[in-house]
């Protein structure tokens, strides 16, 4: 269930599409260590056709739904930034799902940072990929491995993120499938846009990200 969530609900912000590269209010559905990154209330919503996201954070905290044709999940984070190259993170699902989240954010360097997220029943599932930024932020590539262990299943996320200039991103997902979806970004530090359109599903989903802080 959460692999179809992760692949068929994309986020018009890339970013939350990568357990590596999440920030602030998109990071609450995505790896819970990304709210602890940044200061401030942040607000994020997401629209497509059956399909609905949305999240809040402030300071430490974070709550988000999720919804995808008749499942709805709820989830309820906090995410602390620790000294050095670490960040941790947990969340709680409930509603049709009911999971223990743990997340972790490294940045290795400057231009490269790697991301992980599970949950903590025995059944498990995992998402651990990593990200490069290449020539500042004009362009950012991001990997990553999904494992669902109740079927024993394992796919691959890659994409990227291009920033020809500020204000103004064209990103790209695909699975090894070439199920992709691309879309574009556009606004100022307090004030996002996103709009991205899914080859597989065939339908258009669109963002707003509202923030009291920059980045």
């Amino acid at each position: 269930m959460m692999i179809l969530l992760f692949l068929f609900s994309v986020n018009p912000f890339n970013e939350a599409n990568f357990v590596p590269l999440p920030f602030r209010s998109v990071s609450v559905l995505s790896n819970p260590a990304g709210i602890g990154i940044g200061r401030g209330a942040e607000l994020f919503l997401s629209y497509g056709s059956k399909s609905l996201k949305s999240g809040i954070v402030l300071g430490n905290l974070g709550f988000g739904v999720s919804h995808l044709d008749t499942s709805t999940v709820y989830e309820l984070g906090a995410g602390f930034k620790l000294p050095g190259a670490f960040s941790i993170g947990y969340a709680r699902q409930f509603g049709d799902t009911t999971e223990n989240i743990i997340g972790l954010i490294c940045a290795i360097s400057k231009h490269l940072i790697a991301g992980y997220r599970t949950n903590l029943g025995a059944k498990k599932y995992m998402h651990a990929g990593a990200g490069i930024k290449i020539a500042g932020d004009m362009l950012n590539l991001a990997g990553e491995m999904v494992y669902e262990g109740i079927d024993d299943y394992t796919d691959y996320l890659f994409g990227f993120i291009i920033s020809p200039t500020y204000g103004i991103k064209l990103n790209f997902l695909s699975d090894p499938d070439w199920n992709w979806s691309a879309g574009l970004n556009l606004g100022t530090s307090k004030l996002k846009l996103g709009l991205i359109y899914s080859r597989k599903e065939k339908k258009l989903t669109g963002g707003i990200i509202l923030s009291a802080q920059s980045y």
